[in-house]
Formats: structure tokens, C-alpha cells, sequence
């Protein structure tokens, strides 16, 4: 009989796992757009979060809100750097046949207040 194998993770500190204040933020914002519009995470199409400049490497960020929300393992989820690529975005995903319903547009960095939108389609 052989031995079963045992998975092994490095230790990892805490400030490691800790999530930053604007992601945090971010996530809280998107929760409260979620509850008043009365969506839930999984109904979600797409999530796109709004990075003020490209980040090399990137962070996806996006993946860590939908992971927060416990949207779907498959929704769609980008890293955009600005508004305006954030609406050409969201329109492109409704492609003919098969329509993104349910899009949520996370700003968070560089502004004051984060603030999280739905766009209903």
C-alpha cells in the first residue's frame, strides 16, 4: 500500500494574508451594490475592476472581489485600467446570442470612496 501524499504550504505571515484597505474597501462597496439592487453574487456575468494604470504584474484584483462575493467559479472577471475601457469592456461582452446580463464595475483605487456599479443589460 503506498503512503498517501501530504500537501504542504509555506508559511505564510499574516500581513501576507491580510487584504489591502482598498481591496477591502472595494469588496464592502460591491456588497452594498449587490444587497440594494438585490443581485446575487452568483448571478453575476462579469466583474471588472478599475485599476488607475496597467499593473505588471498584475494583481486581478477582480478575481479576489469575485472570490470575496463567492460569485461563480466561471464568471468573467478583468483588470481595466480606466472608465472608459471599463464601459467598452462591459459593452463588448454582449455578444449576439449569449448577452452578459449582469455586470459589476468596481472603482476603488485613486478615488476617496470606492464605489461599485451594476449594469443591468
Amino acid at each position: 500500500m503506498t503512503p498517501t501524499p501530504r500537501i504542504t504550504t509555506p508559511d505564510v505571515s499574516d500581513s501576507q494574508l491580510r487584504l489591502s484597505d482598498t481591496l477591502h474597501r472595494a469588496i464592502h462597496a460591491a456588497h452594498q451594490t449587490l444587497r440594494d439592487a438585490a443581485v446575487d453574487p452568483s448571478d453575476l456575468d462579469a466583474i471588472i475592476y478599475i485599476v488607475q494604470r496597467r499593473q505588471v504584474p498584475p494583481r486581478w484584483q477582480s478575481a479576489r472581489v469575485a472570490y470575496a462575493l463567492g460569485a461563480r467559479e466561471d464568471v468573467a472577471a478583468f483588470d481595466v485600467p480606466g472608465q472608459r475601457t471599463a464601459r467598452s469592456m462591459a459593452t463588448a461582452l454582449s455578444a449576439p446570442g449569449e448577452p452578459v446580463r449582469r455586470v459589476l464595475v468596481i472603482e476603488a483605487e485613486g478615488t476617496g470612496q470606492p464605489s461599485a456599479s451594476l449594469i443591468l443589460g
